[in-house]
């Protein structure tokens, strides 16, 4: 059963479109605003999302889309009652998305869905490197992402949350950590260096309470990561 997920704050809209959608035998989940929707696209896994572009909320559709395009890539409609060009331009700029201006027929909508569904990609972008409780980490790019929060790291951080993330819930002594980013062998010479960059990692992900960077004495680091 493919998944539905709706954001419309128009009530009698909403659950309209919901029940004609649940008639159709979709599994469907229905918010008001989009809040939250980064933790309703880890919890629900929709297939596809139906966004109201005019939201009585602090974000309006496409800035809700550009959340969610930076971790995901589900297949969006969006919804309006706007005229003119310029949402079209907009919408169709989020990529993987298609585009029903109200008062709609829900046949239309059903046809635009299953045209989306039938081109769908990978929902989750493949090149994130490592998934540590909320955050996105991608190496490559280093960037660290929080929802609609993006870090850029420079190339000291990004090597050692690295190894961090690959000894997740394991020590590393602080001489390994020193040796592996820096090649240094007297490792004191870089121990400030280390502590500076500890530091501003456990600022970075302060936002998420399952994780800690802990450090003890004689162990040494590790990223402490509750599944």
């Amino acid at each position: 059963m493919k998944k539905i997920l709706i954001i419309e704050d128009d009530l009698d809209l909403g659950t309209t479109l919901a029940g004609a959608l649940e008639m159709q035998d979709y599994e469907v989940h229905y918010q008001t605003n989009g809040t939250k929707v980064t933790d309703e696209l880890q919890q629900f896994q929709p297939d596809i999302i139906l966004l109201d572009v005019i939201l009585n909320d602090t974000l309006d559709g496409f800035e809700i889309a550009q959340c969610i395009r930076n971790k995901y890539d589900t297949p969006i409609i969006f919804t309006t009652s706007r005229e003119g060009n310029e949402d079209f331009k907009a919408g169709f700029q989020i990529g993987n998305s298609d585009y029903v201006r109200k008062p709609y027929r829900i046949m239309e909508v059903l046809l635009r869905i299953d045209s989306l569904l039938s081109r769908q990609v990978s929902e989750i972008k493949p090149d994130i490197t490592f998934q540590i409780g909320n955050y996105s980490f991608w190496e490559k790019e280093q960037t660290l992402m929080f929802e609609c929060e993006k870090i850029h790291l420079n190339n000291y951080e990004t090597a050692v949350l690295t190894l961090l993330c690959k000894h997740r819930n394991t020590y590393i002594t602080r001489e390994e950590l020193i040796k592996q980013v820096w090649g240094e062998t007297q490792t004191g010479l870089k121990a400030a260096s280390l502590n500076n960059i500890l530091s501003r990692l456990k600022k970075y992900l302060d936002k998420d309470k399952q994780l800690q960077i802990a450090s003890v004495i004689k162990l040494g680091v590790r990223l402490e990561v509750k599944e």
